[in-house]
């Protein structure tokens, strides 16, 4: 395991005062590199803070800092329980309806195309935590919201142990298992293969076709698929 005192990292929760500098770290470092956003062209937008604040508002996302105290990577996740799903229904419903129809008043046909694929795929995948509840008997689960690492800070294994840390801080907070969605190759080796978990079901980008025969996500580059995945924690 990588010494990350040595190379001047530190980890802590996030607190929301810092939910600014989370943003710009993505707008940087996810954004630019995650294959369904360069594939649909979806950059930094009021719905993604208005989200993603709302998930750094549960306190169980973790933070990694170096001795500037600058904001090298991050682990969003979301505690979950069965009673909330109003609030996530209401995420999902922003998602996939309200971006849909801003992307058909400004004729962005990309952004539409890519969320028309996002619909189906997360139907294919039956990515939805909330049937989960009873399927694995507990009462909260920690919802996957992405993992980031700087493009300019580049520390071995870091991605690795933002998880592993957020892992630790869902289990304080009473979450039994972690549920998630993981769409690239670098973040897809952190689940599967060092960390363990068990995928439920997988789509190769390649072969997810529109009705004209064409792949829904053209711009995925070298990440080949997306699966989803859980841990009993």
């Amino acid at each position: 395991m990588a010494n990350f005192t040595e190379a001047g990292i530190s980890f802590s929760v996030i607190p929301e005062s810092r939910t600014e500098e989370v943003m710009q770290l993505l707008a940087e470092s996810f954004f630019p590199d995650e294959p369904l956003s360069t594939s649909i062209g979806l950059q930094r937008n009021w719905l993604w803070d208005w989200i993603i604040g709302d998930v750094i508002k549960a306190d169980c996302s973790i933070m990694a800092t170096n001795t500037d105290d600058e904001i090298v990577g991050v682990r969003l996740t979301d505690p979950v329980e069965e009673n909330q799903q109003s609030k996530k229904r209401m995420h999902n419903w922003l998602i996939n309806y309200i971006v849909p129809w801003y992307a058909w008043l400004f004729g962005n046909k990309q952004l539409s195309r890519g969320m028309e694929g996002i619909q189906k795929l997360m139907g294919v995948l039956d990515y939805d935590v909330f049937p989960l509840f009873k399927k694995w008997d507990c009462t909260r689960i920690q919802y996957d919201m992405l993992v980031c690492t700087s493009t300019k800070t580049r520390v071995a294994g870091l991605g690795t142990e933002l998880v592993r840390r957020g892992e630790e801080r869902a289990k304080e907070l009473g979450c039994e298992y972690s549920y998630n969605l993981v769409t690239g190759l670098y973040s897809g080796k952190i689940f599967r293969n060092k960390l363990h978990y068990e995928v439920l079901e997988e789509v190769q980008y390649a072969e997810f076709l529109h009705e004209d025969g064409e792949p829904y996500f053209q711009d995925t580059r070298e990440h080949p698929s997306i699966f989803s995945c859980y841990k009993k924690l």
